[in-house]
């Protein structure tokens, strides 16, 4: 079964990275789950299982799935089933994995597992699914809004719920007491930033779409693709695993959400500015501004310094905001002139 759509070769690069990447993802899974099935209990705190080859079975299914992943990227014309039996088992992944949490019978710092299992694959396997329909030319068109919509409601989590959970409240024990009392709204916080990593990473591929030398943006996509998976990590560790584990992994999620994932983010963005010499005058300023901003949180978060975090925070998401809404008014307009 072929594609019935003609994919753009822009987007061709991209869906083969990303469907490389779930290759690779789904193979080291199932190797590491067939060959040391008694590891991922140890890593997530469970009780070891009585019958270990059944985990190490299960692994190599899921590794698989990665050779028809690895099938889809070589052969994008004939990937439609692979990626719609792949995007099934992604949706059925997390619903067997709430009614698993609801039993008491997986804990919710699993919740790892399924966003690196299922999570990050929603979006890209969905798009390329729609490729050529309505809705998906306003999926992409409403990437900037998008980006900035879920950011913005990221930032205002921050400031109304999050951020006595963080490190800008001195004491430890303080922070642990609000983390416990308020389950709900941390956890849904940091569900926003999840939502906000995703949206980026979308509106950098749909930034990329519109440079003279398309792989630009397809290194651009791959960084900040590493970048979200650390922002993944970090936040997962903040839903799910705290505040039992507050005084070991705090740390850990900021490196990995703050200083790996900002970073990675900023390096993205700043190799898409480069590959776009249109950009000029005020907003080319104000771009570099946002990139400038970006590195000093990395900085800060690296330094381990809560005011600096909080400063700079507040800082870029004043400015991120409204750019990512006039770099996209920019680049449709320039595409329109061009037509």
């Amino acid at each position: 079964m072929q594609h019935p759509i003609e994919v753009t070769p822009y987007r061709t690069g991209l869906y083969r990275l990303i469907f490389g990447a779930a290759a690779a993802y789904n193979i080291a899974f199932g190797l590491w789950a067939a060959l040391a099935p008694r590891s991922f209990f140890a890593t997530f705190e469970l009780t070891p299982p009585v019958y270990p080859s059944i985990w190490a079975c299960l692994g190599m299914v899921i590794g698989l799935y990665g050779l028809g992943y690895a099938y889809a990227a070589a052969r994008i014309e004939r990937a439609a089933p692979f990626i719609a039996i792949g995007l099934l088992g992604k949706l059925l992944g997390p619903a067997g994995w709430i009614l698993t949490v609801i039993r008491g019978e997986w804990p919710i710092r699993t919740l790892t597992l399924i966003l690196f299992n299922d999570v990050i694959w929603w979006l890209p396997f969905a798009l390329f699914l729609l490729e050529g329909t309505r809705l998906a030319r306003s999926m992409r068109r409403l990437a900037p809004a998008a980006c900035a919509a879920t950011n913005l409601v990221g930032i205002i989590a921050m400031a109304t719920t999050l951020r006595f959970g963080t490190e800008i409240v001195p004491l430890p024990a303080d922070r642990i007491a609000y983390i416990a009392a308020h389950p709900i709204l941390w956890r849904g916080g940091w569900c926003a930033w999840i939502a906000s990593g995703v949206t980026l990473v979308a509106f950098y591929a749909w930034w990329g779409g519109f440079l003279e030398r398309p792989r630009w943006g397809l290194v651009a996509v791959a960084i900040a693709a590493v970048g979200l998976s650390c922002d993944f990590a970090g936040e997962s560790i903040l839903i799910a695993w705290l505040p039992r584990h507050y005084e070991s992994l705090a740390r850990a999620a900021t490196l990995l959400s703050g200083a790996a994932a900002n970073g990675l983010y900023t390096l993205a963005g700043i190799v898409l500015t480069i590959a776009t010499p249109s950009l000029r005058g005020l907003l080319r300023a104000l771009t570099w501004a946002v990139w400038l901003v970006g590195g000093a949180l990395t900085a800060l978060a690296i330094a381990g310094l809560p005011l600096g975090i909080a400063v700079s925070t507040a800082i870029l998401f004043a400015l991120f905001c409204p750019w990512v809404l006039l770099i996209g008014w920019s680049l449709r307009s320039r595409q329109t002139a061009l037509l």
